[in-house]
C-alpha cells in the first residue's frame, strides 16, 4: 500500500467500514469484508464494491481493491464467514523453539548429543592449540 495523506486518512477513518489505519495498513471491519466478498461473488467489480462502500479506490495503488478481495475470498472459502470475526495474525507462528528436557530423551539421543559435544570440544582444543602456535 502507498502512503496516504493525512486528509485521505481522515476521510477513511470517518467511514464506518474502516476499523483503523496504521502506517502500512488500512484495517476494514469484518462485516465489510464479508459483504464485499459476497458482492464480488454476485458479479460486482472490486473497485465498484469499494466505491459503493464510500471508499475511494483512487486513494490506493492500482489493483489494491482486487488484491484485498482476492485475500478475503480465499479466507472466505477456506474458513468461512466466521473467520473474519476472529483475529488470526500470528496463528501460524511456531513460536520459540522448546528446550529439550534431558529426562525425555532416549539413550540413543543422549549418546548422539554427547558425541556432538565431544566433537565440539575436540575442535575447540585444536583451534586453541593452533592459535598458541601462531602467537610464538
Amino acid at each position: 500500500m502507498q502512503d496516504l495523506s493525512d486528509k485521505q486518512k481522515r476521510v477513511l477513518l470517518k467511514n464506518p467500514n474502516v476499523e483503523k489505519i496504521t502506517d502500512k495498513h488500512v484495517v476494514y471491519t469484518s462485516k465489510f469484508k464479508v459483504k464485499a466478498v459476497e458482492a464480488y461473488l454476485n458479479g460486482k467489480s472490486s473497485n465498484q464494491i469499494f466505491s459503493d462502500a464510500g471508499i475511494d479506490p483512487n486513494f490506493f495503488i492500482t489493483k489494491y481493491c482486487q488484491s484485498c478481495l482476492k485475500r478475503w475470498k480465499k479466507k472466505y472459502f477456506e474458513d468461512g464467514k466466521k473467520s473474519f470475526k476472529k483475529e488470526s495474525r500470528g496463528s501460524g507462528s511456531t513460536g520459540r523453539p522448546k528446550k529439550e528436557d534431558p529426562d525425555d530423551l532416549t539413550i540413543e539421543e543422549l549418546r548422539a548429543l554427547v558425541e556432538i559435544q565431544q566433537d565440539l570440544i575436540d575442535h575447540l582444543k585444536k583451534k586453541k592449540a593452533l592459535t598458541k602456535k601462531t602467537k610464538r
